[in-house]
């Protein structure tokens, strides 16, 4: 198995802001390990499935549906495993 470095981008992700849901996009990184880079990017994708961040998404009436975008997938280093940190921004349906 290699390293990889998948970046992913999210869109329309509810999260519980200040009494409300609102919508928001994100971008990340995460490592991982697979046999290919295509491996990668699904295993990047259960990465942010099982996030605690992102635990409580479900399908809701009158929100777009969650999605992952896969942007880029590159061998990496094994040294660079780190957990995925989100660049937020705002949303509207």
């Amino acid at each position: 198995m290699a390293f990889y470095e998948v970046d992913l981008r999210g869109e329309f992700f509810p999260l519980h802001d200040k009494g409300r849901w609102k919508l928001f996009g994100f971008e990340t990184t995460c490592h991982v390990e697979a046999d290919s880079a295509q491996d990668a990017e699904m295993e990047a994708v259960k990465l942010i499935r099982i996030d605690p961040v992102w635990q409580h998404i479900r399908p809701r009436p009158g929100f777009p549906t969650p999605r992952l975008y896969p942007e880029g997938t590159v061998s990496a280093d094994p040294a660079e495993f780190s957990l995925p940190e989100y660049d937020l921004y705002r949303m509207v349906k």
